[in-house]
């Protein structure tokens, strides 16, 4: 009889930047981050395979490469040892570093194949998240009459029986989007990677800009969403509290192939009404509204009195700049996009269509101006269907400790399971020009959601 499946935390470390004495920084919130501070943490699975076979000798020598090599990348990185700290209003949040911080390094082991646990078959939440370190969510109470200060990054190695291990990232979004979040990890994969091959020196060549000066606010948006964040009336909520055991994750592939059927799929249905096909046919904008048609086929139908459902993404904020960031800025610089379309529309046998062009409008409305709205950022998030994480154009699967690239990476999502339906998206491990995706499904749902995935496309 197989054992039951455990994960026994071995060691709690913390790792600080080098000996070298990193300055005291406080870095305020822009516009871009305030949003983020209705959001649990972001949370980041990485699966590596490790040829057997495993002894105390080796899994101590992986250790030791990754926590001084974290510790390499947090001289480059250090605001990522600080901590969120959130004042009582009307005093605004900041990221706040000062010496001798550190990050939670903790190290634990578990009695099962990494293959379990790392496949695209459905594998529960529950599972999933004892993989992950734990932060505290910045969600907080409008009646919370004390300041509270909160650690902006987490990490946790988990080794399996056979060798393979996990690196878990969770990590404050207020603090990293996910281009500053692949950047961080390269860096800290970098260095070990250096380490392993006992090379004496390293001089990082990507250095994060700090400077929050850079990111203009003519319109005062920032004060704007302050005042609706803390008027907000969420009562604060841990992540280790959310109910996960009927929840299952699974994982899903668009190729080149799949994407191209897509589209021809939507150009003829548009030639056959003689109407324009949608402008923005993207890899990201065609695969999300497939999935996006696939789940709603799923779920419960939606009181149609309510109007629109509605889809909430990420797009890059400093390409729609009018003005130029460096590209090492650190932080968050996305957009809250939110697309929105009548359910029976969405199902109807158009509904791939209505779904693109839902996309159009919102797209052309992002590249029109895309502080157009930008006050409602919070509150139209609120009435959020779906929610896309993630992106294809950041592309983890590059990030290499030494061992190869990653075998898979998972991005969980926080407390918006069961609530909001969550996708994540990768590039994929081994596609060209496809994407992959994870779904986040009651098991039930999950069959279904398969079935209709699957047949959907031979179909088209």
């Amino acid at each position: 009889m197989a054992m039951p499946f455990n994960v026994n935390v071995l060691d709690h470390h913390r790792v600080s930047p080098p000996d070298s004495v990193m300055p005291p920084m406080s870095l305020p919130l822009t516009y871009f981050d305030i949003p983020w501070l209705s959001y649990s943490p972001n949370r980041t699975l990485f699966f590596y395979e490790m040829p057997p076979p495993k002894t105390t000798t080796t899994t101590t020598i992986l250790i030791t490469l990754l926590k001084q090599s974290l510790s390499l990348s947090l001289h480059h990185f250090y605001p990522l040892a600080g901590n969120l700290s959130i004042p009582l209003p009307p005093a605004e949040p900041l990221m706040v570093y000062s010496e001798g911080d550190s990050v939670s390094f903790t190290v634990a082991e578990s009695n099962t194949s990494i293959h379990n646990l790392s496949g695209n078959h459905p594998r529960t939440i529950a599972k999933l998240s004892s993989l992950l370190p734990q932060l505290p969510s910045p969600i907080i109470s409008r009646d919370c009459h004390m300041p509270i200060t909160l650690p902006l990054l987490a990490i946790q190695v988990t080794v399996f029986d056979d060798s393979g291990f996990t690196v878990g990232v969770t990590s404050q979004h207020v603090a990293a989007d996910e281009r500053t979040l692949y950047e961080f990890m390269n860096c800290w994969a970098s260095f070990c990677k250096y380490l392993m091959n006992k090379e004496s020196f390293v001089k990082f060549k990507f250095t994060p800009w700090f400077d929050r000066s850079v990111i203009l606010d003519p319109i005062s948006l920032k004060a704007t969403l302050l005042k609706q964040w803390w008027n907000r009336t969420n009562p604060y909520k841990d992540p280790q509290q959310e109910t996960e055991h009927d929840m299952v994750q699974s994982t899903f592939f668009l190729s080149s192939s799949d994407i191209n059927k897509i589209k021809h799929h939507i150009v003829d249905k548009c030639k056959i009404v003689n109407e324009d096909p949608p402008l923005n046919l993207s890899l990201y904008e065609t695969g999300v509204a497939y999935v996006w048609i696939c789940l709603l086929k799923v779920e419960e139908p939606h009181d149609a009195k309510t109007g629109p459902i509605y889809l909430g993404y990420n797009a890059s904020g400093i390409s729609r700049l009018k003005y130029e960031i460096p590209l090492s800025y650190f932080g968050c610089c996305i957009v809250f996009g939110r697309v929105g379309a009548l359910e029976s529309d969405l199902l109807h046998e158009d509904g791939l269509v209505c779904a693109t062009k839902s996309f159009d409008i919102e797209i052309d409305r992002l590249v029109r101006d895309f502080l157009e709205g930008s006050e409602r950022w919070i509150s139209e998030w609120d009435e959020l269907n779906v929610r896309v994480i993630g992106s294809p154009k950041v592309d983890f699967y590059r990030i290499d400790f030494g061992w190869g690239k990653a075998e898979k990476i998972e991005k969980l999502p926080g407390d918006d399971h069961g609530r909001v339906n969550v996708i994540s998206l990768n590039g994929g491990r081994d596609l060209n020009g496809g994407l992959e995706i994870g779904m986040v499904l009651p098991e039930d749902k999950m069959t279904a959601f398969t079935s209709l995935f699957n047949s959907g496309l031979k179909e088209l």
